[in-house]
C-alpha cells in the first residue's frame, strides 16, 4: 500500500526545501532525480511547487545579494543563512494562508434571480457586473485569479496584478485578462467575448485554438471547438443591459424573445410558421414585458395570448374584413 502524501503544512515545508536548493545555485543531478521523484509521488507536489515558485518572484527577497552568493561560492553556513531567510519569507507569505491580503484556496458563489443586476467588487479590486439570471464562482490561488461564468452574462473591470493572472472559464473556454474590461455571455451553445478595454486572449480548452481580440472587437466560440476571428462589435447593443436596456437592430424574433426569457419567468410558443423570423429593430426596457407585446401586436400585426400554464403564445393576427355577403 503506497504511503499517504504527507499533511498541507509538512508537503509545503518539503516544497519550501527543493525550492531553495534550486535557487542556491547547488542543486546537482542528484539533486534533479530526487526532486522529480518527490513532484510524482503525488499532483499535489507540483502544484504546491508551483505555487511556491510563482510567490518568490513576488517576494522582496534580496536577489542580487542571492545571485552574489552563488557567483563567490559561500561557505555552507552563508548558504544556510540565505536558505533560512528565504524559507522564512515563503513561510510568512504563505503559512498565514493569504496573498497580498487575498484568501487562498477559496470558492465564493455570486448568483443573480431573473430580473436582478449584481455589482461586486472583489478582494483584489476588480469589478464584476452581472446580468439577470446569471452565476459565477470565484476561485482565488497562490498564482492566479480564476472565475467561472456558470450561467448568463457578466462584465469584468480588472484590477491589475502581474503575479496573478486574471482569468474567466466559461463554457470549455479560458479568457485571460490583458489589463482591460470585457463582458462574457453564455447563450445557447455559444459563448460571446467582447472587449471594451485592453486586450484578452480567448483558449479552447480541448484543442487548444486561440485568437486575441483588442478594445471594440468581439468573438465567439461554441461547444464544436470552433473559435471565430475577432469582428467589430456594437458596444451599444452589447452593454445595454447595465442600463435596463434592450437593444435589437434587425434582429429575428426567435432571438429577441429569447433575451426576454432571460429577465422574465415566461416561455413563448411560436403559433404560426414563419414569425419566429420577423425581424426586429428598437430599444425596449427588459422588465416591460408587457409594453414589449403590445409593441408586437401594434407593429407587427401579431395576436398575444397567455396560456394558463403562463406560455406566451404568438399567432398572426386573423384578417378583420368581414366576409362578403352570400
Amino acid at each position: 500500500m503506497a504511503p499517504s502524501p504527507p499533511y498541507p503544512d509538512e508537503r509545503r515545508k518539503i516544497a519550501i526545501h527543493w525550492l531553495v536548493k534550486r535557487k542556491s545555485g547547488r542543486f546537482d543531478a542528484a539533486d534533479q532525480v530526487a526532486f522529480e521523484r518527490w513532484l510524482a509521488e503525488d499532483p499535489s507536489h507540483h502544484r504546491t511547487f508551483e505555487a511556491l515558485d510563482a510567490a518568490w518572484s513576488g517576494l522582496a527577497c534580496p536577489q542580487a545579494e542571492l545571485a552574489s552568493a552563488r557567483a563567490h561560492r559561500p561557505p555552507r553556513r552563508f548558504f544556510h543563512f540565505w536558505s533560512m531567510a528565504l524559507a522564512a519569507g515563503l513561510l510568512a507569505a504563505v503559512g498565514l494562508g493569504s496573498w497580498e491580503g487575498w484568501p487562498l484556496n477559496t470558492e465564493t458563489i455570486h448568483r443573480t434571480a431573473k430580473g436582478e443586476h449584481s455589482l461586486l467588487t472583489l478582494a483584489d479590486g476588480s469589478q464584476v457586473e452581472l446580468n439577470s439570471d446569471s452565476e459565477i464562482a470565484v476561485h482565488y490561488g497562490l498564482t492566479a485569479r480564476s472565475i467561472e461564468l456558470r450561467r448568463g452574462e457578466a462584465l469584468f473591470s480588472v484590477a491589475p496584478g502581474k503575479l496573478r493572472p486574471f482569468e474567466v472559464e466559461a463554457a470549455g473556454g479560458r479568457i485571460r485578462d490583458i489589463g482591460t474590461r470585457f463582458d462574457v455571455a453564455l447563450h445557447s451553445g455559444q459563448t460571446s467575448v467582447l472587449v471594451l478595454e485592453g486586450k484578452v486572449n480567448v483558449l479552447l480548452v480541448d484543442g487548444g485554438e486561440q485568437q486575441g481580440a483588442g478594445a471594440g472587437k468581439a468573438l465567439t466560440y461554441d461547444a464544436g471547438g470552433i473559435l471565430s476571428a475577432p469582428q467589430d462589435a456594437d458596444l451599444e447593443v452589447a452593454t445595454a443591459w447595465r442600463e435596463g436596456k434592450l437593444i435589437f437592430r434587425t434582429t429575428p424574433l426567435k432571438e429577441v424573445v429569447t433575451e426576454f426569457a432571460r429577465y422574465h419567468d415566461v416561455e413563448f410558443r411560436f403559433a404560426d410558421p414563419g414569425i419566429e423570423q420577423l425581424s426586429v429593430s428598437g430599444v425596449f426596457d427588459a422588465d416591460k414585458l408587457d409594453l414589449f407585446l403590445a409593441t408586437l401586436e401594434a407593429i407587427y400585426r401579431l395576436q398575444v395570448k397567455h396560456d394558463p400554464d403562463g406560455t406566451v403564445v404568438m399567432a398572426r393576427r386573423k384578417s378583420s374584413l368581414s366576409r362578403p355577403p352570400a
